[in-house]
């Protein structure tokens, strides 16, 4: 079903490509094109390969039912997709602009499209991946791209990146700055979910106890969607965040201050009570902090962090609410004076 979606669109592509689409031809190919990351990847694509065949007056004629039968034959093997209807054999026709945009399309599918697929499977068993984990680990990637790991998360990655993408493994959670490439998307393996990008910043986090992946977006575009259904996706903007669980996917404003503060380390509280303010410590140093007391724990808090060890934020927080501090085995347990 996809791909027929995409073969209804790659003459429309190469035709815009052609100068040859009206208006409301552009409005719905530009729509379109708006919908979803793997649209805007063909979309590019096809500009791509456009530059490389650099077609030109000397293509004044070319064998048309002779390229249909060869793409017939590459997508019943490859793809299984519908034979195309054949029309008559070995005929040599004039290349008239009618026809220009449909045979560039033909050419395009013939030494990309599927040969591309092809390359990916070859590449997956002669990469070896490497997997690191460390607290807040910055790690560069083959093509640039950068990656802050947070504590106990782990990323795998290629030695060196297939022709077609850039696929990776996250387990956990990490900030990502991915350096743009229209041709190859970069793809992050997380859980039961998929994010695709072609180049943004945005945090990924699959390490919590709900089971779900959230992904919040600094700058860009960011597809969320499950492994097992590509029909089941969002397209996440700047300032929002994609959350999918085991019976959903939605994307939502984001409205919590603090959640890339493990990286930035700039925390910010604003009448949150102390048992938020703990959960929010722990997440961004990594730390175990506990206090038993309910009646500490729905205390309210203000104040603002930049780049403060632990121990400082938490003599400023006992000296608000006159507690005190007790280490047992690497836990960290607030308790109130004189108890």
């Amino acid at each position: 079903m996809e791909t027929n979606k995409k073969i209804e669109y790659w003459d429309l592509i190469a035709k815009y490509y052609s100068d040859e689409c009206n208006q409301q031809e552009v409005n719905d190919l530009l729509e379109w094109k708006n919908e979803n990351i793997d649209n805007q990847i063909l979309f590019n694509q096809v500009k791509e390969d456009l530059e490389i065949i650099n077609l030109n007056e000397s293509m004044s004629k070319i064998n048309v039912d002779s390229a249909w039968e060869k793409l017939r034959d590459r997508i019943q093997e490859e793809e299984q997709i519908v034979p195309i209807i054949e029309e008559e054999k070995n005929r040599i026709v004039a290349f008239p602009a009618i026809l220009k945009y449909a045979a560039v399309i033909i050419l395009l599918i013939s030494i990309g499209f599927f040969s591309t697929k092809v390359y990916q499977n070859i590449s997956d068993k002669m990469v070896e991946y490497v997997s690191l984990s460390d607290l807040s680990k910055d790690i560069v990637l083959p093509d640039g791209s950068t990656v802050l790991l947070n504590a106990n998360s782990k990323i795998s990655y290629p030695n060196a990146f297939a022709s077609n993408e850039r696929r990776i493994k996250l387990e956990g959670e990490a900030f990502f700055d991915v350096t743009k490439n229209t041709d190859r998307p970069f793809i992050i393996e997380v859980n039961d979910a998929e994010v695709k990008v072609l180049g943004t910043s945005f945090n990924v986090n699959a390490n919590n106890l709900e089971h779900k992946i959230e992904v919040f977006v600094e700058t860009g575009l960011v597809q969320l969607s499950r492994k097992r259904n590509n029909e089941e996706k969002i397209l996440i903007k700047p300032g929002n965040v994609g959350i999918m669980s085991k019976d959903k996917l939605i994307k939502e404003k984001n409205y919590n201050r603090n959640i890339v503060a493990w990286k930035t380390k700039e925390i910010i509280f604003y009448e949150d009570n102390l048992k938020n303010v703990i959960e929010i410590l722990n997440k961004t140093y990594n730390s175990d902090i506990t206090c038993e007391n309910q009646d500490i724990l729905k205390l309210r808090y203000t104040s603002t962090f930049r780049d403060q060890e632990i121990d400082s934020i938490l003599n400023v927080i006992c000296l608000t609410f006159d507690l005190k501090i007790e280490n047992v085995d690497n836990r960290i347990i607030l308790i109130k004076h004189g108890s």
